[in-house]
C-alpha cells in the first residue's frame, strides 16, 4: 500500500525497482508498468477500499499544443480521489508519451478510456494494447515520455 499522496515517488520507485528508467522507456513497457502499479500497489485509505470510483485508470490520446508546439500525446493516468472536498482529495498520476504529429496520428482524433477498477484491468489493457492509437505511436519515435503529477481538479 502507498499514501496517494506520495504516488509520483512511489511509481517511480516502482519504474527502478524493474529496471526501468523514464529517460529510455518504451510505449509498452511504459504502459506494463502503469497496468503493474495499478495491479499491485493499492492506495492507503479506507475510501479506497470501500469506493469503487475512488482508484480508476485513465487512457487518452490527442494532439495537443500547451504553449511549446503541436505534439501528439499517449496518456495513462491514475486518478485518486480520497476523502474531503474534490479540490484537496482528487490526485492524478499520469504517464504521457508525445510524439511529432503525422498523416496517421491526426486522423486518430482525440479519445479516452476509463477502467472503473481492478476487476476491469484484463479488459481495460487489451483495450489499450489493441487500440490504433498504441498499434502507431508503438511504430513512432518517442519525443518526450512525461511523467506528471497533480493535486486538485
Amino acid at each position: 500500500m502507498f499514501d496517494p499522496e506520495n504516488a509520483r515517488q512511489e511509481f517511480e520507485e516502482f519504474l527502478s525497482s524493474k529496471g526501468l528508467h523514464l529517460r529510455d522507456l518504451s510505449l509498452p513497457d511504459g504502459c506494463e508498468a502503469v497496468f503493474d502499479f495499478y495491479r499491485d500497489l493499492r492506495p492507503r485509505g479506507r475510501i479506497f477500499e470501500q469506493e469503487k470510483s475512488s482508484d480508476m485508470l485513465l487512457f487518452q490520446w490527442g494532439i495537443y499544443d500547451w504553449g511549446s508546439g503541436e505534439h501528439f500525446g499517449f496518456n495513462l493516468t491514475r486518478q485518486l480521489i480520497g476523502d474531503g472536498p474534490v479540490d484537496d482529495a482528487m490526485r492524478q498520476l499520469g504517464l504521457t508519451f508525445e510524439f511529432q504529429p503525422d498523416n496517421e496520428l491526426r486522423p486518430l482524433g482525440m479519445g479516452d478510456k476509463w477502467c472503473g477498477s481492478l476487476s476491469e484491468l484484463p479488459e481495460f489493457r487489451e483495450y489499450v494494447y489493441r487500440s490504433p492509437t498504441f498499434t502507431i505511436c508503438t511504430a513512432r519515435q518517442i519525443l518526450r515520455a512525461v511523467i506528471d503529477y497533480q493535486v486538485g481538479d
